[in-house]
């Protein structure tokens, strides 16, 4: 026990002389130190001018650097996170939420006397401020900082650092100094020695960064498999490709001032999807920092989002469904076709009821004009078939029965008789299927190629009873051919690209009797991955957001799409189904009329050979 707390007791006395010779914990203040103050005084109150921010200490500094900063005017009240460069980067950065290491209103201000670069060499990669200020309270140089990978996401970057002569007459202001990537001739710039007298505002600190890409050259992951959005050039030779993202690049590309190359395939031929814990295909290639972006068919996910830097969306699109056109109904069957089931339903129970009035009106009267329900029935159905009646009851309430009756049959033979003629020469289809939810229900199964996509999956795991019985009739082919013979053979429904879809079937495959159904499957907005963190994406998203207001992506792609299917071809494929082709009619039209003439015919025999052994019959029994 006495060893125990002779040992407490020296650790103690250790820790009072350590804190007592340590020169940044004395009670006066060296000239360094209040040169520091007066500096981080002069700066920051009117470089924040209110404004939220995260605070970035040096314990280098000591605990009274910490004081006076919060003491200035401006911060003393201010919202503030304050954070320890000695601390856990890593653990820090994990439980801060996505304003505080991403959010475009905060100021991030690391005020620092030793490189800070193992802090932020630890802290995760959401960690990615807009403003971002490095201030150097150090006597050593450290504009190496501005080109350190783990300070190169940030849009707004500055580093202010001590000017290397220093007049003992004045306070000596900081110079600022900024880091342009692209820059050929000065890639670190210096921005002036602040100017304490001269209001300014944040913007004025941190100019831009980008003004130009000077001709730098972008490496883009790419599959030139994907109409009409990227593709092989019909008119150039193999590797130059076309489509709606090339004329969005060579848009930006003129504005921005910067060269491209496209990839034609991916080395794996994946699309991109997170697989066995890594990124595949060309999300894949960008990942690992071999492309700067990706520009094909890709819309926004979470996982995507976390692992990378999305655009702007460009367009609104969804994965289409494309089915043959079901085979015209039989011309037999045309005789009925212009009724429906209902009408036909309701025109047999009206004469089964004027068959029961008409019987019971004969039935109370004294001398009866037809006299039963043998000559009834015939009676009335005279007018059903255009026939005249032979004779007019006597009774005028009988008349007003027989009157009405006549009216409706009239109008029901004109109606069935005008809707007939076109029964008769245009072929009539069954209903189509234009939603998933009838594709769910029916016998069709979906086929689609295997490249990569996170359509299989998410219809797999999907909570939509209707997607989830998709993914269980989903069948994955290894080539984009061998998913369109199933659907040529009229078993399955083709999933792709909307768009893709149109081209590769009217197209390539020229297929005349198929259709899109009018519901996609995950329709989302479409965008441009770029890596993680990538400083410089937003002159991207401004240049893109510019050609969509102007109108320019909906008409390349209507363009794009023509270069396929023809000039106007939504309009020629909706008169195309429209169209009534004039054509004789032939037996096959008319067949449906004989079958009734067969059957009336067989009615009226058997009806006969029941009259005749009922009269034998008869007989037999006098």
């Amino acid at each position: 026990m006495v060893a125990v707390r002779t040992l407490v007791a020296s650790w103690i006395v250790l820790g009072f002389l350590l804190y007592a010779v340590h020169p940044l914990q004395k009670t006066k203040t060296s000239p360094d130190t209040l040169c520091c103050h007066d500096m981080l005084q002069a700066v920051l109150p009117s470089l924040l001018s209110g404004r939220e921010f995260v605070l970035y200490l040096d314990p280098h500094l000591g605990v009274n650097s910490l004081k006076e900063l919060l003491s200035f005017p401006g911060l003393k009240d201010h919202p503030r996170i304050l954070v320890n460069l000695a601390s856990d980067g890593s653990a820090w950065s994990l439980s801060q939420t996505p304003a505080v290491l991403r959010g475009a209103n905060l100021v991030h201000i690391v005020v620092f006397q030793e490189d800070p670069r193992p802090f932020f060499e630890s802290v995760s990669l959401q960690w990615n401020p807009k403003y971002l200020v490095l201030f150097s309270l150090s006597l050593n140089i450290f504009q190496h900082l501005l080109t350190a990978e783990v300070f190169n996401g940030p849009e707004k970057l500055v580093l202010f650092e001590r000017q290397s002569h220093e007049s003992s007459k004045t306070v000596p202001m900081p110079e600022a100094y900024t880091y342009l990537p692209f820059s050929r001739e000065n890639p670190i710039t210096s921005l002036g020695v602040w100017n304490a007298s001269v209001s300014v505002s944040l913007e004025d600190v941190f100019p831009d960064r980008f003004p130009s890409f000077n001709g730098y050259k972008f490496w883009l992951g790419t599959w030139f498999d994907d109409y009409p959005y990227l593709h092989q050039s019909k008119r150039d030779p193999e590797g130059v490709g076309d489509g709606v993202e090339v004329e969005m690049l060579d848009a930006l590309a003129m504005t921005l001032n910067f060269t491209y190359h496209l990839t034609t395939e991916p080395p794996d031929l994946n699309w991109g999807d997170y697989e066995n814990g890594s990124w595949t295909g060309m999300l894949g290639m960008v990942h690992s920092g071999d492309k700067n972006f990706t520009v094909n068919y890709f819309g926004f996910t979470n996982e995507r989002i976390e692992a990378f830097d999305a655009s702007v969306s460009y367009w609104n699109e969804g994965f289409g469904l494309a089915l043959l056109t079901p085979p015209p109904l039989p011309k037999w069957r045309s005789v009925y076709y212009p009724f429906m089931p209902l009408v036909w339903a309701s025109v047999t129970a009206t004469f089964i009821i004027a068959v029961v009035i008409m019987f019971l009106q004969e039935w109370v009267e004294e001398d009866p004009l037809l006299g039963g329900v043998g000559r009834t029935w015939p009676y009335l159905l005279r007018p059903v078939v255009s026939h005249s009646l032979p004779l007019l009851p006597t009774s005028h309430w009988q008349r007003v029965f027989v009157g009405t009756w006549w009216l409706y049959c009239f109008i029901l033979t004109t109606a069935y008789t005008a809707n007939l003629i076109a029964f008769l020469t245009i072929p009539v289809f069954p209903e189509r299927i234009q939603t998933v939810q009838q594709l769910a229900q029916s016998d069709y199964r979906v086929s689609m190629y295997d490249y990569g996509e996170f359509v299989p999956a998410a219809l797999k795991s999907s909570k939509d009873p209707y997607y989830r019985t998709l993914g269980e009739r989903l069948d994955l082919y290894s080539t984009d051919d061998e998913s369109m013979y199933p659907v040529l053979n009229g078993t399955h429904a083709y999933i792709e690209s909307y768009s893709y879809s149109l081209v590769y079937i009217f197209d390539v495959y020229q297929v005349t009797n198929a259709y899109m159904l009018r519901e996609q499957l995950y329709p989302g907005h479409l965008c441009w991955y770029f890596q993680k963190n990538t400083a410089w994406k937003y002159k991207f998203d401004h240049g893109i957001q510019r050609l969509v207001e102007a109108g320019l992506i909906q008409h390349w792609l209507k363009e794009k799409t023509e270069d396929f299917l023809g000039v106007d071809y939504e309009r020629k494929q909706q008169q195309k189904a429209k169209e009534r082709v004039i054509t004789a009619l032939s037996l096959e039209h008319v067949q449906g009329i004989f079958f009734i003439l067969l059957l009336g015919w067989g009615l009226s025999s058997l009806v006969f050979l029941l009259e005749v052994i009922t009269r034998r019959w008869s007989m037999k029994a006098y």
